[in-house]
C-alpha cells in the first residue's frame, strides 16, 4: 500500500487541474452565455438556455472566489505560511497519519460541489417555476452547497487537529 506522501501528490495535482479547469470554464461559459443572451432575444428558448449558462457560468465564479477567499482568511488567522502551505491550502504541513488524505479529499470535495452547484444553478436559471429543470437545478445547487460547506468544515478540522496536534 502506498504511503501517505504518495497519496498526496496525486491529490494535490488532482484538486490543482479542477481549480484552474473550473476558473477557465466558468470564464468560457460566462462569455459565451453573455453573447449568446444578447444575440438570441429574438428567440425566448435559446435566450433562456444561454442565461442559464451565463447564470450558472457567474455563480461558479462567485463560488470559486469564495472558496479561495476563506481559505486564504483561514491561513491568514493561522500565520501566513509558517502553519500552512502557501501553494496547499488544507494542509498542516507537520501532520502524519490520515490527516493529510482527508485535507486532499476535501480540496476534491469542495470542487465537486462547485461543479454540482455550477450546473445546478445553471438548470435552475433556466427552467420554470414547476418544471423538472428547475427541480433538478434545485437540488444540484442543495447538493452543491452541501459539498462544499463539509469540505469547508474539513478544513476547518484539520486546522484544529493542527492546533491541538491529534
Amino acid at each position: 500500500m502506498p504511503s501517505v506522501s504518495e497519496l498526496i501528490d496525486p491529490a494535490f495535482r488532482l484538486f490543482t487541474v479542477a481549480e484552474v479547469t473550473a476558473r477557465y470554464l466558468a470564464m468560457i461559459f460566462l462569455v459565451v452565455g453573455i453573447i449568446g443572451f444578447f444575440v438570441t432575444k429574438s428567440n425566448s428558448r435559446r435566450s433562456i438556455r444561454y442565461r442559464g449558462m451565463m447564470i450558472g457560468a457567474a455563480a461558479a465564479l462567485v463560488a470559486i472566489l469564495g472558496i479561495n477567499a476563506f481559505y486564504d482568511l483561514v491561513a491568514f488567522i493561522m500565520g501566513g505560511t509558517g502553519f500552512l502551505p502557501s501553494t496547499w491550502p488544507y494542509g498542516a504541513s507537520g501532520t502524519s497519519g490520515l490527516l493529510p488524505i482527508a485535507q486532499a479529499a476535501s480540496g476534491i470535495l469542495s470542487y465537486l460541489g462547485l461543479a454540482c452547484f455550477s450546473l445546478g444553478a445553471a438548470l435552475w436559471s433556466g427552467g420554470s417555476r414547476d418544471s423538472r429543470t428547475w427541480a433538478r437545478g434545485y437540488r444540484g445547487v442543495t447538493w452543491g452547497l452541501v459539498m462544499i460547506g463539509i469540505s469547508m468544515g474539513g478544513t476547518l478540522f484539520s486546522v484544529f487537529a493542527g492546533i491541538y496536534g491529534i
